[in-house]
């Protein structure tokens, strides 16, 4: 091979190695604190982009140099975590005799419908889903016909939080307690509920809706500019602007989910559902640190991405289901069926251990 050749090959590598650097500042970015590190924590909303490029490199390498193809390979093996987290290969598994629950979460907009006479899509949306507990948010609580309208749910409780912007719970079983989780927002709220399962357990449910990243419309008029726009100086303008806005949520986001980590650990039980709208992906601090000691349904047992929100070009999986370790969860899925909310509904069914 030429000296061309071979330095050639040794840019292509160097450039392999910086984006494998990336790929894994990405993957553990959720270990940083945003409250310290505000824009770097946002690390992981790039992950597909490098996780991308690093499967590009492994293909190029199979073609061109085999011998290289390594590298690529180390960097996804330690990543791998997050590669399972973001991109769920889990395929479910069988009901093995013990008694099956379905769990259902969704951030329903406002539960709007297309006429003022009409059916609203969301409400047979959740009668057809027959789960046997359901956590919406942003339910409109000030709609009292609404909750007329859910009465095929023997338990209902609403939640204020601020103006329309409530939350939900509907149970088959007895809602025994409730009680507000206690962080500082302006239009976001975390509940604790103790229900009481048909054969006595207590079953102890989280619902959340943390910080929103606010973006408004014109913020979602920019960044749908930045992905046609080929003016570089905008681009760059543009997307920092957007970065401040998201770096500056999650630092709102990272004490309340530490707030909802303790109430957890304060009332660990076997029987355990957190779930609701996080407003931040699988790999983010709020996801790890909520989810610690507790295992995620769509990880385990979903397929594909999952993307929970579908608006404006914006494709994330913010909401999530995390699990006590009594169930064992059998099927997850964010189902695309229903494009009522800017929100896709997540529900999964799980067998009690």
């Amino acid at each position: 091979m030429s000296i061309i050749g071979h330095t050639l090959h040794g840019l292509i590598l160097l450039a392999n190695v910086a984006v494998g650097i990336g790929f894994l500042f990405c993957s553990y970015s959720q270990y940083l604190s945003p409250v310290d590190y505000p824009v770097l924590s946002c690390a992981g909303l790039f992950f597909p982009f490098f996780l991308i490029l690093n499967l590009f490199f492994l293909f190029f390498w199979l073609v061109i140099r085999l011998k290289f193809v390594l590298v690529p390979v180390v960097f996804l093996v330690m990543g791998w975590g997050s590669v399972n987290a973001y991109i769920p290969f889990g395929s479910g598994c069988e009901p093995e005799g013990g008694k099956t629950l379905k769990f259902l979460t969704y951030n329903v907009m406002g539960m709007p419908k297309e006429k003022e006479d009409s059916v609203n899509p969301i409400v047979e949306y959740i009668r057809r889903c027959d789960a046997d507990v359901v956590c919406l948010q942003e339910y409109p609580t000030s709609n009292k016909q609404m909750e007329k309208e859910l009465s095929f749910y023997p338990y209902i409780k609403t939640f204020g939080v601020a103006g329309w912007n409530g939350m939900a719970c509907l149970s088959r079983y007895p809602i025994l307690s409730v009680e507000r989780i206690n962080y500082e927002s302006v239009s976001n709220g975390s509940f604790l509920l103790r229900l009481k399962m048909d054969d006595g357990d207590t079953l102890s449910v989280v619902c959340n809706h943390l910080e929103s990243n606010k973006l408004d419309s014109h913020d979602k008029e920019m960044y749908e500019e930045i992905l046609k726009s080929l003016d570089e100086g905008k681009v760059k303008s543009g997307g920092r602007h957007l970065l401040r806005k998201l770096a500056d949520a999650a630092a709102v986001r990272a004490p309340q989910a530490d707030s909802v980590a303790k109430a957890i650990a304060r009332n660990d039980t076997r029987y355990m559902l957190v779930c609701g709208d996080f407003n931040d992906s699988p790999l983010s601090y709020a996801h790890r640190v909520i989810g610690k000691g507790l295992h995620d349904a769509y990880i385990e047992a979903g397929r594909g991405p999952g993307f929970s929100y579908n608006r404006n070009f914006l494709y994330f999986r913010i909401d999530h289901i995390l699990l006590g370790e009594g169930f064992r969860v059998v099927k997850a899925e964010v189902d695309n069926s229903i494009a009522t909310s800017d929100h896709y509904p997540l529900w999964c069914i799980v067998e009690k251990l």
